[in-house]
């Protein structure tokens, strides 16, 4: 059983406000993104509302008697169940309430297929050393991405770097990415050895790059012919996904969307579903 935590709020005080600003400032300390922090806060109240009790209150009824509502009066399909099931997951942890945290049902939902990623036993050494490959799935680049890296837009020292999403649609498609210090070395290594002052970041062909990474597959132990260049991309996706449940037991789906350049953080959720799956069978 919880303890009423200091300073809940309690609907017959009307204080619905306190507690979703005091979710925001908690969301905020994580270093949560605006677009987390927005999608979450707004499921998050309208939940509070839907229920009308203090946090301690509040139990596993309630939370079905909610998902039943968004399904028979919103609409809502089990995939954006899922995401309102993260943000609860979020809320509780906040608030201190564990037992609703680790219980919040995330809904499973049926997906046209699962892309292919590589194991994360192998994924090192299929990137190895090999520049190209190490940065493009440390940002989880599309191939296409990988050559409008520039140097002008990269920081060696701090490892952040200016990439462009081609498929994010309605928004700036560039952004902002920190390279993790592997991979900031591995790509200083190979810019100190180029002899040329093109700007571009990678100036072999698209064919060649594609030749190593199937080179690489094989020095693995894998099959070429079951994966493609856009594997790191899902496999850089699905492994934050695993690292994420595993740590902390759910997703920051908002910001996976946000670092992926998906325009809707639904887009996102079978990598969810597939950490999840993954996850059941490797425990």
């Amino acid at each position: 059983m919880s303890t009423r935590c200091v300073g809940c709020w309690d609907v017959r005080d009307n204080n619905i406000d306190d507690v979703v600003k005091r979710f925001r400032n908690y969301l905020s300390y994580q270093g949560k993104s605006e677009r987390t922090i927005k999608y979450y806060t707004y499921h998050v109240r309208r939940f509070l509302e839907f229920v009308g009790k203090p946090v301690d209150e509040i139990t596993r009824e309630d939370v079905s008697d909610y998902y039943d509502y968004l399904k028979e009066s919103g609409g809502y399909s089990n995939r954006s169940l899922n995401l309102v099931g993260w943000s609860l997951k979020a809320f509780f942890e906040c608030f201190g309430r564990r037992d609703m945290a680790t219980w919040v049902p995330t809904p499973s939902f049926s997906i046209t297929y699962e892309p292919k990623w590589i194991p994360m036993d192998k994924i090192d050494d299929v990137i190895d050393d090999e520049a190209p490959l190490v940065v493009a799935y440390d940002l989880a680049l599309r191939l296409s991405e990988l050559f409008l890296l520039r140097r002008s837009t990269y920081n060696p020292r701090t490892g952040d770097i200016e990439v462009t999403r081609l498929k994010r649609k309605g928004r700036a498609n560039k952004q902002i990415l920190t390279l993790s210090p592997r991979a900031k070395d591995v790509l200083n290594r190979y810019l100190e050895g180029r002899k040329d002052n093109d700007d571009r970041i990678f100036t072999m062909s698209p064919r060649m790059v594609q030749y190593i990474f199937k080179r690489q597959l094989k020095k693995a132990g894998l099959d070429p012919s079951e994966y493609t260049f856009h594997s790191l991309r899902h496999s850089r996706a699905t492994h934050i996904a695993i690292k994420e449940l595993k740590e902390k037991g759910y997703v920051d789906i908002v910001s996976l969307a946000k670092f992926l350049g998906h325009s809707r953080p639904e887009t996102t959720m079978i990598y969810v579903h597939i950490a999840n799956k993954y996850i059941r069978f490797h425990q």
